[in-house]
């Protein structure tokens, strides 16, 4: 049987991940996730930071951020994807993050599947029109200021307190033009601190513990049977990690949507038939679960069931078009 891969190499199309989210909210995790479970062979990745239409100096001398409309090129962006599409190979623009420039630009695809991951990438129906799968990365408020500090000094070089004046700027912003974006996401990922362990901020904190919740679209079309295996004798054992899945339906900005919230970490035998499925279906055997130890966290586990819901509607769309 052809793998899901090679339906899509075979197919010509070229399908497009939109992932939003504010700055350092961890769009680049998910982004991550999702490529390597795809196969790096498959997928080409790049920051919407890179359409920015005003440098750092002309956004300071307007007095806006980045996430205001004006500082971005949503029209070029949104001829970039429909190339990309056609197969095309785009003249993408670089934003230089060391000197808050725009500094030329570089070749960059076509592949089979397509990530834009940034602030707006759900902002205009032209863009959103060029994107299969639209998600939406939503951090608490505590979680999303740990995350980009965390990012801004360690790989930018920023000090912390420019970085807590930024955040503080940039708020309103986010309100306006960013967080609504959610309402047209088919998959909404939300992440908290875990109960579990509920201070990211006592002196030895671990970091690899959230509750993510995801809001996802109910599937219309049928979708593959997946099993998850309790082992009752690991629950009950004292060295076994605390975790909880939770399951509910709801109406989310007029849609109706599965809630799925996960919390702690899980054992990988639990989720053995998941990935099992996902190996057998992109034709893969390499190893393709965020894994702790013989663990997986909150985070990787909604990678994996993000990454299995979108595989299910890459096969339905195939299918309908005959491949």
């Amino acid at each position: 049987m052809r793998s899901l891969k090679d339906r899509i190499r075979e197919s010509g199309r070229v399908f497009v991940f939109g992932i939003a989210g504010d700055s350092g909210s961890g769009k680049t995790t998910i982004s991550r996730g999702i490529r390597r479970i795809l196969g790096e062979d498959m997928v080409a990745t790049f920051s919407m930071d890179d359409y920015h239409s005003l440098d750092r100096r002309q956004r300071k001398e307007r007095n806006i951020t980045p996430l205001h409309p004006e500082a971005n090129q949503f029209e070029l962006l949104a001829e970039h994807l429909e190339a990309l599409r056609r197969g095309e190979k785009i003249n993408k623009p670089v934003y230089d993050h060391s000197t808050g420039e725009i500094a030329g630009t570089v070749p960059f695809g076509p592949a089979p599947v397509i990530i834009v991951e940034g602030l707006h990438p759900l902002f205009t129906e032209r863009l959103r029109r060029q994107i299969d799968f639209k998600i939406f990365v939503d951090p608490s408020r505590s979680v999303k200021r740990l995350w980009k500090i965390r990012r801004d000094v360690g790989d930018r070089g920023y000090q912390p307190e420019q970085v807590m004046a930024e955040i503080l700027q940039r708020e309103p912003d986010y309100k306006l033009y960013v967080d609504i974006q959610k309402i047209y996401a088919g998959i909404v990922i939300k992440i908290q601190d875990s109960r579990f362990h509920p201070s990211l901020l006592d002196s030895q904190p671990n970091l690899d513990w959230y509750s993510v919740r995801l809001i996802m679209e109910i599937m219309e079309h049928p979708v593959s049977e997946v099993g998850m295996n309790i082992d009752l004798s690991k629950i009950l054992r004292r060295s076994e990690h605390e975790f909880s899945i939770e399951f509910q339906r709801d109406d989310y900005y007029g849609k109706r949507v599965g809630i799925m919230t996960m919390d702690g970490e899980i054992h990988q035998s639990m989720i053995a038939e998941l990935e099992k499925k996902l190996g057998e279906s992109l034709g893969t055997d390499g190893l393709i679960s965020d894994r702790r130890e013989e663990y997986v966290n909150a985070i990787g586990l909604a990678q994996l069931i993000l990454t299995w819901n979108c595989t299910e509607k890459l096969d339905y769309l195939l299918r309908v078009e005959g491949y």
